[in-house]
């Protein structure tokens, strides 16, 4: 989908830490004073998003650019494909700006051609993150049952669509999680999208969009997912 990867294998940090960070929407100001909290070290850290880093925050352009940065890294969320779509099709434009998009529509046409390609060169649809005690899955909305699908299986345009706006697991997962099954093949995923006011986790997975209904984002390192035992449903922040 829009020539974009769909999926980026990242081995084992073993010189710092890695941190996943909940969907942005503009907010540079609350991602790097949560950096500073974790006394973040670009030399050594990194930092992985699990999509929707534009739309209804101030600074969605600069976090665009930050893919730049050799240690942060974002899957596609629906807000960076409403925006891609909107580039290719113009008929798109409406949903865009309907969900926050004015602010890219405003630009002059070369900075909307210039950060389309940044999000061409640097998202993908999905992460798979090494650590010493297992593998995490980073992807927006939800996941295949078989974590081995988005890694190795090319995926066509209606699969990309709902891997990043489906809300079917969060649901099942918000009434009776202990019924959403794990992804099989990876120890666990991390989504975003849904708006929630603490993380929720269910089997292997865990939900973390907290920035609206939660008052800030959820920025955390890595490894403390896998602290958590998998058919615990807690806040995970």
């Amino acid at each position: 989908m829009h020539d974009l990867t769909q999926h980026r294998y990242f081995r084992r940090n073993q010189r710092g830490r890695d941190f996943v960070v909940s969907d942005l929407h503009g907010r540079l100001d609350r991602l790097d004073h949560q950096l500073e909290q974790q006394a973040f070290d670009p030399e050594r850290d990194r930092l992985f998003a699990v999509g929707d880093l534009v739309d209804r925050g101030d600074n969605s352009a600069a976090l665009i650019e930050r893919l730049e940065e050799r240690w942060f890294f974002s899957v596609l969320g629906n807000h960076e494909l409403m925006l891609l779509d909107a580039l290719a099709d113009p008929g798109a434009r409406v949903l865009h700006e309907h969900n926050g998009g004015r602010w890219f529509h405003r630009q002059p046409s070369g900075a909307q051609l210039y950060q389309g390609t940044l999000l061409h060169q640097h998202l993908s649809l999905a992460f798979t993150v090494e650590t010493m005690n297992g593998s995490v899955g980073i992807i927006h909305a939800t996941a295949p049952s078989d974590w081995r699908t988005v890694q190795e299986v090319p995926m066509d345009d209606g699969q990309w669509e709902e891997l990043v706006w489906d809300r079917a697991d969060y649901n099942q997962a918000l009434r009776t999680p202990g019924l959403v099954p794990p992804v099989r093949h990876v120890t666990r995923v991390v989504h975003g999208h849904v708006s929630c006011e603490q993380p929720i986790h269910a089997g292997n997975r865990f939900w973390i969009d907290t920035l609206y209904r939660g008052g800030d984002i959820t920025l955390m390192p890595i490894p403390a997912l896998l602290g958590i035992p998998e058919h615990q449903r807690s806040s995970a922040g």
